[in-house]
């Protein structure tokens, strides 16, 4: 297998202790920090800097250094208010798309998950969400809903979003968009993805809120 280009492994990895919160939100760090995780020239680490800022997840400040994005409410908002547009208009036009197998196998899942392993739970929900999107077979779509996954997912990381309560009322929310799904009853599903979303929405902003103290 051919070893990907330095520059790309650069992008990645730092990338992705970014989106894992190893560069805490709002942190400032430094180029001679980035080559600790990229040996090599400082080019490579420039271009995924560079990158990274047009995915708004860093701002460059000449001779100051790189600013993480905070995970701010109004971006969170902002997030929310692209997936509650999109995922209940994907549901109701393109439910139909994915197989009776697809519906069975989460309704298994939500309906029997162990919610001691919030880990899985989010990585089925992400699963189940995205789905959904990519059902849609728009590339504008999908590009722009793999950004909102990014600084959503980064956010769960940083607030730390286990609360039991809420992966409870978050199970159950997704057992009724499921049932109406099976049933074939978009209208009904749109609406209870729109439900979840809020309730989403609503538990993000106040575990951040709380992180802020």
């Amino acid at each position: 297998m051919t070893e990907k280009p330095l520059k790309y492994q650069a992008y990645a990895l730092i990338r992705q202790k970014i989106i894992n919160c190893e560069y805490a939100p709002g942190a400032f760090i430094t180029e001679n920090l980035l080559q600790e995780t990229v040996p090599g020239s400082r080019t490579p680490v420039r271009d995924a800097i560079g990158r990274l800022e047009q995915e708004n997840l860093v701002t460059i400040f000449p001779k100051k250094g790189i600013l993480v994005a905070p995970v701010l409410p109004k971006d969170i908002s902002s997030l929310f208010q692209l997936r509650m547009m999109w995922e209940p208009y994907a549901v109701q036009k393109y439910g139909n798309m994915l197989s009776c197998d697809f519906y069975m196998s989460f309704y298994d899942h939500f309906f029997s998950a162990d919610l001691r392993d919030n880990r899985q739970h989010y990585e089925k929900d992400d699963e189940f969400h995205t789905a959904f999107i990519q059902a849609t077979n728009n590339p504008y779509i999908l590009r722009v809903y793999e950004q909102i996954h990014v600084h959503l997912h980064r956010s769960r990381v940083w607030v730390g979003n286990t609360d039991a309560v809420r992966l409870e009322a978050s199970q159950e929310e997704h057992q009724r968009i499921l049932l109406a799904c099976i049933k074939k009853d978009w209208d009904l599903a749109a609406e209870m993805m729109q439900e979840h979303l809020a309730c989403s929405r609503m538990s993000t902003l106040t575990e951040l809120a709380m992180k802020m103290k």
